[in-house]
């Protein structure tokens, strides 16, 4: 007997709900000769599971991003770098139900020489000679984001903007070339940031990974573009408005944290004991939580 030929039913008391939901990811998936049918699903609980797998896991392992970028400020006339940015994105996966998941991500980035690669605390404007202090960029959301087939948001943030996260049946932007999966994607933060801003990225993943159940974590690669306000403090400080900073990053899906490079594992653990743990254990209010707050939107 296959697994083909055993029902759900049947098998989920022996795998428990999430192997049970990795195994029927996709349903058959498997040609009569054997080979995976790498066809992009249509329908939208079929797209969601695609979709987490592409970012994440049907596993319950932690997965991690290796990042890198580079941060440029946009005038009316030019277009300069400022100084680099290395760091990675951690984001733990549970299964709600049968077609939805929640994912609990952080991500701690430190700003580098775009040259040598080699960390900096300080950059000291070329625009007006001030020189700024370079915080760690470190961002945990506890409360977790939702993918269901009707979408995908952060609880708090729903529940405040309804209209920025109508309840729609999932209809991906995503082409297939060969074996290869190219997903385009705009951000999903609600309207609480100043304007300009976008985040705007490509993924990229092998179908014959995604599309097969027994590949419990895909590898995968992204590459876009973040636009912000040049009228945020720091960037008012450094002389750039009228304009914008754009941050350029790239990214790979690694197999594990220790892939990362010596140096920034070193930093990022002694910047937080938190580091190695997921955001949904966190005490207190959540990021978007403390923002609302802060906006009086509560």
């Amino acid at each position: 007997m296959t697994l083909d030929d055993i029902s759900r039913r049947e098998l989920a008391p022996m795998l428990g709900s999430v192997s049970a939901g990795a195994v029927f990811l996709f349903g058959s998936t498997k040609s009569a000769g054997g080979a995976i049918n790498l066809e992009l699903p249509t329908d939208p609980a079929g797209q969601n599971r695609a979709l987490m797998r592409m970012m994440g896991t049907s596993g319950s392992d932690r997965v991690v991003w290796k990042t890198k970028g580079k941060i440029f400020a946009v005038f009316p006339d030019k277009v300069a770098l400022l100084y680099g940015m290395r760091g990675s994105e951690s984001t733990w996966w549970k299964q709600v139900d049968d077609d939805s998941w929640v994912r609990y991500n952080s991500t701690m980035s430190f700003f580098e020489n775009p040259e040598t690669g080699a960390f900096i605390d300080e950059f000291t404007s070329p625009f007006n000679g001030e020189t700024l202090k370079l915080n760690a960029s470190y961002i945990r959301h506890k409360e977790g984001e939702y993918f269901t087939p009707n979408g995908h948001y952060y609880g708090s943030m729903k529940k405040i903007f309804p209209e920025h996260y109508p309840s729609e049946p999932l209809n991906l932007t995503w082409l297939l070339d060969g074996d290869i999966i190219r997903y385009q994607n705009g951000s999903n933060f609600p309207p609480i940031l100043p304007e300009p801003s976008l985040e705007y990225a490509t993924m990229f993943s092998r179908a014959s990974e995604v599309l097969d159940p027994n590949v419990e974590t895909p590898s995968g690669m992204s590459a876009g573009w973040n636009i912000f306000s040049g009228q945020r403090p720091d960037y008012v400080a450094m002389g750039v408005p009228p304009g914008h900073i754009i941050w350029h990053f790239d990214a790979v899906k690694v197999s594990s944290v220790d892939e990362l490079d010596t140096d920034y594992l070193e930093r990022a653990r002694a910047h937080s004991d938190l580091f190695d743990r997921s955001p949904e254990f966190d005490e207190g209010a959540s990021f978007f939580e403390i923002i609302l707050k802060r906006l009086n939107k509560e």
